[in-house]
């Protein structure tokens, strides 16, 4: 499906707006995952420490 969308004549602008919309949704979970679990790690820490 995702060859179809990109081998579909459409103008490279918008291939390339498609593609970083992608990555940059990509980035955004990663990086707020990343911070989800370093957030549990810390209150757990904090937690077993008092």
């Amino acid at each position: 499906m995702l060859l179809q969308i990109f081998n579909s004549p459409i103008a490279p602008g918008a291939q390339a707006f498609l593609l970083i919309v992608c990555i940059l949704i990509g980035l955004g979970a990663g990086i707020t995952a990343i911070d989800v679990r370093s957030t549990l790690f810390k209150k757990s820490n904090k937690e077993d420490n008092h």
